[in-house]
């Protein structure tokens, strides 16, 4: 499961630090992607939490009043979702 939220540049470090000093949190996969380089308007960074429901309901109390959950979280998954293709296709033209 994948939840989306957004953080300002100041909370940045302050969410990162939570969830990655989480035992069950951590196990998850912590991905932070400034918003401006998925070409999106909002100020600040994207946090993408893929892990079990388990995780993201503890993920979700510790990031109360630091960021919020990310209302269209689909373009965000889509647009990071590019960007890793287009990395690949990249990488395989390189090697040939």
């Amino acid at each position: 499961m994948k939840s989306v939220y957004l953080v300002s540049a100041d909370s940045k470090q302050k969410a990162e630090d939570a969830l990655k000093k989480d035992d069950l949190v951590s196990r998850g996969s912590i991905l932070i992607r400034l918003a401006s380089s998925l070409d999106m308007k909002e100020d600040g960074y994207f946090i993408v939490l893929d892990a079990s429901e388990q995780a993201l309901k503890q993920a979700e109390q510790l990031l109360k009043g630091i960021a919020e959950i990310y209302k269209d979280s689909e373009t965000v998954l889509k647009r990071i979702q590019e960007q890793e293709d287009r990395a690949t296709e990249g990488f395989g033209n390189i090697l040939g």
